[in-house]
């Protein structure tokens, strides 16, 4: 699930403009979306180009740094962030900026007040528009499930109540966590509801279309990055994090699921799935329904679809070929290379690009089966669904890692 960041925090004071800037930097960087290792890598660097001595400890909601100017005495900082959503423009933006300082086109002082003014900003995306885009991705996914056009129209208005819940959550920060369970809840009701009003629908695809924008796939997937590449602490713990989203959405699902019961006819439709020429304008608004969520910049939307195009098609032909895993690992080898070299011919974090395209094949959906099952007492099921999405899953960080040693991305 991503969240745009609307709530800055107030500014870290330092009397060392240097600290101030890299420690702003830190805070910024996490809560527009950055693993822990991006993050240490990335004041790091900064850190050697200001002349400051230390080291950079991080964690998915903070980080520690020890920061000294030559000759002077050491302090150690302790910078506690909230758990936010990926903004793709305010990254790139920063990014930006950062090359700006390294390579002395700015100063420090400059670059502090113009890192401020980047926080400070309000979302591109106002609260219509990102409803706006929960309703076309929940349709385009609806048609990449299988669906028909009566899939997609009622996922439409089944995204667009999910996400005007999601907006309406946002505003009381203390009530934001309970989107995932009030997401569940709207979906699965809505796709019982509206399935019983118009019979041949599938109440399965409208119930996954619905809520598949608040599935925490990519928190899953940078957790298994992050473990992979030995940040075990963070790893972890974004795992730990991600499994309780899931947890709220099943139990939102079972619990809209009951309440649907009422309006149940006991009728399971099999969806009359589109021909195979309605999948690409259906990825296009999957692509642009991403980019909205992840605040991404309008500019890069013909890069994105292009990524996103690219994605479904490397999976779904590998997975013809060689199943699930591989299929998964390949599509996300063929993704990040694609990604890295973008990056390195822009200056562009390859982020930009791979977010939003990612979810098109990460298994989040297939996890959330799995422990729904499970809540259902349906245990040895629910086990092998979870299983076969970790699999994936790892499938899909061995291939990012893979595609990161072949193309080095451009580094922070």
């Amino acid at each position: 699930m991503a969240k745009p960041f609307s709530y800055p925090a107030a500014p870290v004071v330092n009397p060392i403009p240097e600290v101030a800037f890299t420690l702003n930097l830190g805070r910024a960087l996490q809560e527009f979306g950055v693993s822990a290792q991006t993050l240490e890598n990335a004041l790091g660097r900064l850190a050697l180009h200001l002349g400051l001595e230390g080291a950079v400890y991080a964690t998915p909601t903070g980080f520690l740094a020890s920061f000294q100017k030559a000759g002077g005495t050491s302090k150690t900082y302790l910078i506690r962030t909230g758990s936010y959503g990926a903004n793709l423009a305010k990254l790139a933006e920063t990014e930006a900026l950062v090359d700006r300082v390294i390579d002395d086109g700015v100063g420090v002082q400059e670059a502090l007040e113009q890192l401020e003014q980047i926080s400070r900003r309000g979302p591109q995306f106002g609260p219509a528009i990102q409803v706006g885009a929960y309703a076309i991705a929940a349709m385009g996914m609806a048609v990449v499930f299988g669906g028909g056009w009566r899939e997609a129209l009622l996922s439409a208005l089944i995204g667009s109540l999910v996400g005007l819940a999601a907006q309406l959550l946002e505003q009381k920060r203390n009530l934001l966590i309970l989107a995932p369970l009030v997401g569940g809840i709207i979906s699965s009701l809505g796709g019982i509801v509206l399935g019983n009003l118009l019979p041949s629908a599938s109440h399965t695809i409208l119930i996954l279309s619905g809520f598949i924008v608040l599935v925490p796939g990519l928190g899953l997937l940078v957790s298994m990055q992050e473990l992979g590449t030995g940040n075990l602490v963070a790893g972890s713990s974004r795992l730990v994090g991600t499994g309780f989203v899931l947890m709220l959405l099943a139990f939102g699902v079972a619990i809209g699921q009951r309440l649907g019961n009422v309006w149940s006819v006991g009728v399971v439709a099999e969806p009359l799935a589109l021909p195979y020429w309605a999948i690409p304008p259906a990825i296009a608004l999957v692509a642009l329904g991403y980019l909205v969520v992840f605040q991404g910049a309008l500019r890069d939307y013909a890069w994105t679809l292009a990524a996103s195009l690219l994605a479904y098609g490397s999976a779904r032909l590998t997975t013809q070929l060689m199943g699930p895993e591989v299929g998964a690992g390949i599509a996300a080898l063929v993704l990040g290379a694609v990604c890295n070299h973008y990056s390195r011919r822009t200056r562009r974090p390859g982020a930009v690009l791979l977010l939003p395209s990612l979810m098109l094949v990460v298994p989040g959906s297939k996890g959330f089966q799995g422990l729904l099952l499970v809540l259902h007492k349906h245990t040895l099921e629910g086990l092998q669904a979870g299983f076969q999405s970790l699999t994936v899953t790892v499938a899909l960080m061995l291939g990012l890692l893979l595609a990161n040693v072949l193309v080095p991305r451009q580094r922070f």
